[in-house]
């Protein structure tokens, strides 16, 4: 009973959070989702070595995923039917240009000479 009380005791002094509250705190300095299957594309300069092995579509891939993440609306049916098979590709913009990096107007032109 003694261990009962101490127990309740003690959860008394324990400030009333849901578990929710307790993790809704995040660091100042988040690492951004990125998502498609090539996610580097849009994280960092590219260089040969990242797309060694890779076919042609998967290089047209590569490159417009850039595009998609912005919410790109393509106007190629093989796009267009590609990415809306993604569940995170929501096309919202016909020019996303002034949405893209520095790294990802970069990777953009560096693929296209590998297409």
């Amino acid at each position: 009973m003694k261990r009962i009380l101490l127990l309740l005791g003690l959860f008394a002094l324990i400030p009333n959070t849901s578990f929710s509250q307790v993790h809704a705190q995040r660091p100042a300095k988040q690492q951004q989702y990125f998502p498609g299957l090539y996610p580097e594309a849009s994280q960092r300069i590219l260089n040969a070595k990242d797309l060694k092995g890779l076919n042609s579509f998967d290089l047209k891939v590569m490159r417009n995923e850039i595009y998609a993440r912005h919410g790109y609306i393509f106007n190629t049916q093989e796009m267009k039917d590609y990415f809306n098979e993604q569940d995170w590709y929501y096309g919202r913009y016909k020019n996303v240009d002034k949405f893209l990096t520095d790294i990802e107007k970069k990777n953009i032109e560096f693929i296209k000479k590998f297409e």
